[in-house]
């Protein structure tokens, strides 16, 4: 899981095998692979959380993960499921294997009793492309064909997600996204 996971996220992103293993200790159910030929090649981590937690002022990926390890933060009756990341393979790319993993944890998280919302926060991957324009403009920024320029808000708003709202500092070491965080939620 851990080698997907530094394929697929910058290094200073990438969640470590150490925090791999907490989560599926917290909260095992969360924790999903894709499996090809045997072998892993993508990965989707998600756990649930209380609805004050996203009422938190200056909200960052490691005060709403516990440092990426869910061991403080994840609630086990929560009322929001909370997406924190999808990594795929590079060979695995261009197959749909983190759409198919993300839609399966929606309909996961729709199926927990209590669960009331589904979020995450996606990173704006390219807006170190185009930082000339503020971010609120960015995460709207659509190319000629009317596609959402960003390609990792493209892969969430494009199917179904709603923008919410942008957390600046959200990971302040994600250069290439500025350090924000964009808040999304699928309906």
């Amino acid at each position: 899981m851990a080698a997907v996971e530094a394929q697929a996220w910058p290094p200073a992103l990438a969640a470590t095998a150490e925090q791999i293993a907490d989560r599926i200790e917290v909260f095992r159910e969360g924790q999903w692979v894709a499996e090809a030929d045997g072998a892993i090649v993508g990965v989707v981590f998600a756990q649930r959380i209380s609805p004050a937690a996203l009422d938190e002022p200056g909200l960052t990926y490691d005060a709403l993960t516990d440092g990426g390890t869910f061991r403080a933060t994840h609630t086990p009756h929560g009322g929001i499921y909370q997406i924190v990341g999808v990594g795929v393979s590079a060979a695995a790319r261009g197959r749909r294997v983190g759409r198919r993993l993300v839609d399966r944890q929606i309909a996961y998280g729709r199926a927990l009793p209590g669960v009331t919302r589904i979020v995450g926060f996606t990173r704006p991957a390219a807006y170190h492309l185009h930082a000339d324009a503020p971010i609120e403009d960015y995460v709207t920024l659509r190319d000629d064909s009317g596609r959402q320029v960003d390609p990792v808000l493209a892969f969430h708003l494009g199917f179904g997600a709603r923008f919410v709202s942008i957390q600046a500092e959200y990971r302040p070491e994600d250069a290439e996204a500025g350090g924000y965080g964009v808040l999304i939620e699928y309906p």
